[in-house]
């Protein structure tokens, strides 16, 4: 039984009376006190006293959260340069973690045999599979930010395009569907609200709306576009 549904005590000692009891007794004070005496010692023998109910509950909702959230650092937290482009992927990290924005970044950078390569990549998966040894799409984004490393764009990013060969290739995340429509080159409706977003910048479609456009320089990664969309709750 998980924990986290229940506010309070008191509603964790009421999800053991049932029908029966309600029937029978019809008070509410006496069903909790029969369910604590006789739960408590041998009738089910698993009802948590207080202090119990207290500690597993807050262990529960340390393990729902993020790493970043749970104490442990961010990998913004091993940025030792002024790279205006690494701080703002540090700006942000704290906002994709505790689900503020989704973030689609675009990269272009040379390969290792000079020619250019692009993308667009949903920030947040890529930090999240970050901390899992086992991923394929793993990057290592504490080399990023010490400067060991060279963020770069990857077939397994929502976009990736290749300037010499002409080729483009599209993936879904976590994150977005890519609906790849020509009038509107890359097209992406956000899973969590449902909304269209428009990364064309010389689109002005209703789509291009629902994202927040910011540009930043670096001498490593030349310009990169940062396209920040605020995530709505749905009811």
């Amino acid at each position: 039984m998980s924990l986290i549904n229940f506010n309070k005590y008191q509603d964790y000692v009421d999800s053991f009376i049932t029908i029966k009891d309600i029937r029978y007794l019809r008070n509410k004070k006496v069903e909790r006190k029969l369910i604590q005496n006789a739960c408590g010692k041998n009738c089910l023998g698993s009802l948590l006293t207080r202090d119990q109910f207290h500690q597993r509950r807050a262990k529960e909702l340390i393990l729902l959260k993020p790493r970043g959230i749970c104490g442990l650092k961010l990998f913004g937290d091993y940025l030792n340069n002024n790279d205006e482009v690494l701080q703002q992927f540090a700006i942000r990290e704290r906002k994709l973690v505790d689900k503020q924005i989704s973030t689609i970044v675009y990269l272009i950078m040379r390969s290792k045999n000079g020619l250019e390569i692009s993308s667009f990549l949903d920030l947040e998966q890529s930090f999240r599979e970050s901390r899992c040894e086992t991923s394929q799409s793993r990057v290592d984004w504490r080399g990023i930010f010490e400067g060991r490393v060279k963020l770069m764009p990857s077939r397994n990013h929502l976009s990736f395009f290749h300037w010499h060969h002409n080729r483009v290739s599209y993936n879904d995340s976590d994150n977005f569907r890519v609906a790849n429509n020509r009038q509107h080159s890359l097209l992406l409706k956000h899973i969590g609200d449902h909304k269209m977003l428009c990364v064309n910048a010389t689109c002005d479609c209703e789509y291009t709306k629902n994202v927040n456009r910011e540009t930043y320089f670096s001498p490593t990664y030349g310009y990169v576009i940062f396209f920040d969309h605020i995530i709505r709750r749905i009811n």
